[in-house]
């Protein structure tokens, strides 16, 4: 990632909320779409056992002895999606890709994205630059072999790019990923200066979208609504009144939802209380919003939003 000054500064954010301070410049935001914008919805495509940071558990050598229930909770999300008339983007670990290649191709078929949340769902910060592109190629290759075509888009398990693993970006885009989504603006999961909209990232092979997770300010703080437990713990009128007022404002949104997320009889993993919560909480909770949200907000895979 070549050196630069200050980066560019987007317009319509102030310092702290759009800029990342980092060997690399930012783009100007993308061009606000008219109100109001649509929305990118988003499946990160795992199995109940693909838990970062569990010891044993999330050893891969060991997932083969698990039950796999990944093909039937994201059957029910297409089924979801397709009575609604919705697409979206579906961000496949390509361990799941070379195991469930008919399901991959069940997402293509119904007009999905299809795009890659790595190969053996490991966080960035605890791989090499080497280990991160290899990791990747093989995602890449179990994906594109799954569904036919070409993979643009990229997404961290747990969101773990940070200040200092944004060496990922030109990784991702010399392995011709044109955008990622794996940016939160928010100290405990991301970082505070990362953008809170879309935007661009200069690398020496080229540009590379990034659509950050959405958050909103709430007590003086900013928090996210928009999936995983938030979307589970915040009431259903807040969730749509504040993606409204970002929508109203030309800024899309971005929702994420996980296949286990719609089948709350699955396995429970020995977790620490606070993943645990995490990972369970009002689970029964996650397809009734998630109707909700789709028949009140308009969504599109997230390389629609981006027209990348």
């Amino acid at each position: 990632m070549r050196e630069v000054g200050a980066p560019v500064q987007p317009e319509n954010q102030s310092a702290g909320e759009g800029c990342v301070q980092a060997a690399s410049a930012i783009r100007p935001p993308l061009r606000r779409l008219a109100p109001s914008a649509v929305n990118a919805l988003t499946v990160d495509l795992e199995d109940w056992y693909h838990v970062c940071g569990t010891g044993e558990m999330s050893a891969p050598l060991r997932w083969d002895l698990y039950e796999s229930r990944v093909t039937r909770s994201t059957r029910t999300i297409l089924t979801l999606l397709q009575r609604w008339g919705v697409r979206a983007t579906f961000f496949v670990l390509g361990y799941i890709a070379e195991r469930e290649p008919e399901l991959i191709r069940a997402i293509v078929r119904d007009g999905h994205e299809v795009a890659t949340h790595g190969h053996f769902h490991r966080r960035i910060f605890e791989m090499s630059p080497d280990e991160f592109a290899e990791d990747l190629a093989r995602s890449l290759d179990a994906i594109s072999a799954a569904c036919g075509g070409p993979v643009v888009g990229y997404r961290a398990p747990e969101w773990s790019i940070r200040t200092h693993t944004l060496w990922a970006l030109p990784i991702l885009r010399k392995h011709g990923i044109l955008y990622d989504s794996s940016m939160v603006p928010l100290t405990r999961m991301g970082e505070r200066s990362f953008p809170r909209f879309p935007c661009r990232f200069a690398t020496e092979h080229g540009d590379i979208h990034e659509f950050p997770l959405t958050t909103v300010r709430c007590f003086g703080e900013r928090l996210p609504i928009s999936g995983g437990l938030p979307l589970r713990l915040a009431p259903y009128f807040y969730i749509v009144s504040q993606i409204r007022r970002l929508n109203d404002a030309g800024r899309p949104a971005l929702v994420y939802i996980h296949p286990w997320e719609f089948d709350p009889e699955h396995p429970r993993i020995d977790l620490p209380w606070s993943r645990r919560f995490m990972h369970h909480f009002n689970l029964p909770a996650t397809p009734r919003k998630v109707a909700g949200l789709l028949g009140h907000l308009p969504f599109a895979p997230v390389r629609t939003v981006l027209a990348v």
